[in-house]
Formats: structure tokens, sequence, C-alpha cells
């Protein structure tokens, strides 16, 4: 695009988004295709914008001429991938005002998620979705709501929250980035146990060691208790 004409209106299109005014996004890129009809960036944008005003089938279209045009495109790719599975609400993101990522110190923490599931998995969660944490040997797992394997935390903290979980701390869970290369989640406590009052889950140093377990316990973890975001906190 040489135009100066199309570069104000290029440059329109992505203000509108950004501000989150769809309609506006989408009569720009119109514009900009009256001129450049094969233009890839432009229809994934208006591909976008469609989505964000319900209207599905238009851009489910123009992701489907994006890869005619390019084959391997990825955002077409994975906004295809998420029209697929959310039929009703698109690439909307209803999670996207519930949650604040500000970590507090020893209480929550974003964590990059290792050995993560395939691309596929993360085309279809949404940035703030609750996630639930599973107990898989000595590791902790992250799954969705249907139970899909999303990734494992580290290992150091899932050692630690998994003697933290045993002692009757809990959690709640979302992702914070759906990037499949690099996905992370935000974990919070959200109950510390009166046995262990004081004890941070997420310490500034992470070779601080947990205090050992009275005598006596069973050396067993029962199941992981998850939070469940639609009851809330236990009093």
């Amino acid at each position: 695009m040489n135009n100066d004409s199309t570069h104000d209106l290029q440059q329109e299109a992505i203000k509108a988004a950004v501000n989150k005014n769809w309609n506006e996004a989408v009569d720009f890129n119109e514009k900009i295709l009256e001129t450049y009809p094969d233009d890839v960036s432009t229809l994934n944008r208006l591909g976008i914008a469609y989505s964000m005003i319900g209207k599905n089938k238009k851009a489910e279209e123009k992701f489907k001429k994006v890869i005619e045009i390019d084959s391997h495109n990825p955002i077409a790719k994975n906004n295809l991938a998420r029209l697929k599975v959310n039929k009703t609400t698109g690439l909307m993101n209803p999670f996207s005002q519930t949650v604040s990522f500000i970590e507090e110190p020893g209480k929550s923490k974003v964590v990059p998620l290792v050995s993560q599931a395939e691309p596929k998995i993360f085309s279809t969660l949404n940035i703030g979705e609750p996630v639930e944490l599973g107990q898989c040997k000595h590791k902790v797992k992250v799954v969705d709501q249907k139970d899909v394997f999303v990734g494992y935390l580290p290992d150091n903290i899932s050692h630690r929250l998994l003697q933290l979980i045993k002692a009757g701390y809990k959690y709640k869970t979302v992702m914070k980035s759906v990037n499949s290369k690099t996905p992370q989640v935000f974990i919070q406590e959200t109950h510390a146990s009166k046995r262990l009052k004081g004890i941070p889950s997420f310490p500034l140093d992470d070779s601080e060691l947990l205090p050992s377990l009275s005598a006596g316990e069973s050396s067993e973890l029962p199941p992981l208790e998850i939070y469940d975001p639609l009851m809330g906190e236990e009093a």
C-alpha cells in the first residue's frame, strides 16, 4: 500500500479496532478493499471486526479468502478455528472484563506453562477464561472446563502448590496468555490454611522451603480442591 489516502484509512481502521469501534473498523477496512481487494492484513482486520459485531458468517468469508491467498496464514487459521468452536460468541471474549492480572506479592502470580498442549487447543481458549488445576503424578496440570489438557506448571511451582493444597490452600486459575508458543496462567490464592498461616504461595525467593508436615499425616495427596468461579470463595 503506497497510496497516502489508503495509508490513512489503514491507520483509522487500526485506531477504530483499538478503541473497539467495530462498526467504524468495518467501514474503514471495506473502503481499503475497494482498492486492494486481496490485501491479507485488511481482510484479517475485517474478519475480526465483523465477528465483533456478531456477523460471524461474513467474518468466516474474509478469513477463508485470506487462506485462499495465503494458505498458511496463522491469524486466519486461528480465527477460523475459534469461529468453528464458538459459533455463538464468535471471536468475542466473554471473560475480557472479569479478571485483573495484577500480581499481589505472595498471593498471586503469572505462571508460564511447560509441555503445553497442541496449538489447536489454545485456539479455543480466551484470555481470562477459568481453567482448573489437577494432580498428575508429581506435577500440577492445567485443564480447561471440559477437562482437556492445556499444560503443566513448572516443577518448582508444582512441587510447592501440591504441598500447599494438601495443607488446605485453595486457588483460582485463569488463562493469562493463549499464545500456543508462550501460554501463561494467572494463579490466585483464595484460601490459606490456618496451620500454615503466613506461608506465601509464591515467595519472592523461589528457593524458600515449606515447613515439614506434622508427623503421622498421610503422605498421599487428596484430590485437588478446585475453585469454582460460579460458587465464589468459601466462607
